[in-house]
């Protein structure tokens, strides 16, 4: 049942909705809430209904760094649809809604002739996951063209924030920590040949299509420790194709775990813990993980 402060406002509110489907692994219980919202106002109320019935929020985004539990989310997981997927270009610098898909950026800038999104391509996230994260890859990541993002609070409020003033590292912004919601990035690009940006998008698009398994997966499991790359660590311990249950280290790339049929989230955080504990006792490196378990779980 919608509450009647958000019964007028864009958004869809659904109880009970799995989010397994909505993730890339293909994993993940149900939602208490499902929200889909379609703009700032409707964003804001939301929040503030959430805040005062003490009820998390799970910003979903493409879903596709994450680990949902088999028993589900207990609060609001939320999509950001509708004017949060616009983009728009001025000179040289593109602003996109928190909700817009980073491909779909990443070919508007193709198109434009901007340079700077070509590494980022084929990366199944939205702008403000992408952002959240810090996501990268092949030698470039978001916070290397990101100007100013705009974020909604818990309690609703709306503020412009400088990149710069966003501590940030790899795979790792400060606003993991926080309860902020990105609904807008601006990023700063550079003039190129398009033929020279499809080029270097094809180029990334090879790489990835060969690196990762055709079954549902959510990317990189563990972050590369300094000078170092977790998945040559976890083949040389053997983990290639190792499985618990339905969930089996990639046979192509050892630092990512695939659904090969019915896994659930205790399959993978046993897997996780399987290739963490083998990392740390061959070489004594203490592997982070890259991507979000929910409820957070360590490995050891």
């Amino acid at each position: 049942m919608i509450p009647p402060e958000l019964a007028s406002l864009r958004l869809v509110l659904r109880e009970n909705v799995p989010l397994a489907d909505r993730t890339t692994l293909r994993i993940g219980g149900p939602a208490r809430f499902f929200a889909e919202v379609g703009d700032p106002e409707a964003l804001a109320a939301l929040l503030r209904w959430a805040r005062a019935g003490d009820l998390p929020v799970l910003p979903l985004g493409k879903g596709s760094n994450i680990l949902v539990a088999d028993e589900g989310f207990p609060g609001v997981a939320v999509v950001l649809s509708g004017d949060f997927r616009s983009m728009a270009v001025q000179g040289t610098e593109v602003r996109a809604g928190g909700g817009a898909s980073l491909m779909s950026l990443a070919v508007v800038a193709e198109r434009e002739g901007l340079s700077g999104l070509e590494g980022l391509s084929g990366i199944p996230s939205s702008v403000g996951g992408a952002v959240r994260i810090n996501a990268g890859s092949y030698g470039s990541e978001i916070f290397d063209v990101l100007v100013v993002v705009e974020l909604v609070s818990r309690a609703g409020d709306r503020r412009p924030v400088p990149a710069a003033e966003i501590p940030h590292g790899y795979r790792w912004t400060a606003l993991m920590e926080s309860d902020d919601i990105v609904v807008s990035a601006t990023l700063r690009l550079r003039e190129a040949a398009p033929e020279t940006i499809r080029a270097r998008m094809a180029e990334v698009a090879g790489k990835r299509k060969s690196s990762l398994p055709p079954r549902p997966n959510a990317g990189s499991i563990f972050r590369n420790p300094p000078g170092d790359f977790a998945g040559r660590l976890l083949e040389a311990c053997g983990m290639k194709g190792r499985r618990v249950g339905g969930a089996q280290v990639s046979t192509v790339h050892a630092n990512v775990i695939a659904n090969a049929g019915g896994a659930t989230a205790r399959d993978v955080r046993a897997l996780m813990t399987e290739m963490h504990r083998a990392v740390m006792d061959r070489f004594g490196i203490d592997l982070v993980p890259e991507i979000e378990v929910l409820p957070p779980a360590s490995v050891e």
